[in-house]
């Protein structure tokens, strides 16, 4: 049972794998305009804990945080610039009545884009030499034409609002689930959903 060959000892050592990538990818998310960078770094690891293809988590992590750094940091940015206005004008127009609130309708479905790019453009740019808005448009597409596999992934990255949302004291129960492990077990469980989408490309 304990032999590093046997079924439990492999869990846990991709448990381990991936509670030090989440302690990497919260500590590079720190500096906040470098979220695209780390997110991107996380997914070029999941890809690689798939293949068993890695060598050293921590210098491959913040090998791959650097080579992706300028794609994935400009793709960051875009994402924002659509995010967070659409964000900040749903949260004053949302308590309001009338035609205010009827108008936040076309800000929700901004925001459910920009999460639909973004949750396949930083895997994509992980695997793939493109430009941050061609990454992005790429994602979109992607993610359009997987809408049931679309929703799982959204699912799984939206987890913490759901909690949250269906009680604030169970989100704070299991709050050292996020510190220690939720990040990187969703971008590896995403990983699985997308290895089929993204295979195709990869033989071309």
């Amino acid at each position: 049972m304990f032999s590093p060959d046997s079924k439990i000892m492999q869990v846990f050592s991709r448990l381990a794998d991936l509670v030090l990538l989440n302690i990497l990818f919260l500590i590079t998310c720190l500096p906040v305009f470098t979220i695209g960078a780390a997110i991107t770094a996380l997914y070029t690891m999941c890809f690689r804990l798939m293949r068993e293809e890695y060598s050293g988590i921590i210098r491959s992590y913040f090998k791959a945080f650097m080579d992706n750094f300028k794609t994935a940091t400009a793709a960051w940015l875009l994402v924002m610039l659509a995010a967070v206005p659409a964000l900040y004008y749903l949260s004053q127009t949302l308590p309001a009545e009338g035609f205010l609130r009827y108008t936040s309708f076309v800000f929700i479905l901004i925001l459910t884009v920009v999460l639909m790019a973004a949750s396949y453009g930083f895997p994509w740019i992980s695997q793939f030499e493109n430009t941050a808005i061609q990454s992005l448009k790429n994602g979109l597409f992607l993610s359009i034409s997987r809408l049931p596999r679309t929703a799982a992934v959204l699912v799984i990255n939206l987890m913490p609002a759901i909690v949250w949302f269906i009680s604030a004291d169970l989100f704070i129960q299991v709050s050292f689930l996020w510190v220690a492990l939720y990040f990187a077990a969703a971008a590896y469980m995403n990983t699985g959903l997308l290895w089929h989408v993204f295979k195709p490309y990869r033989n071309q």
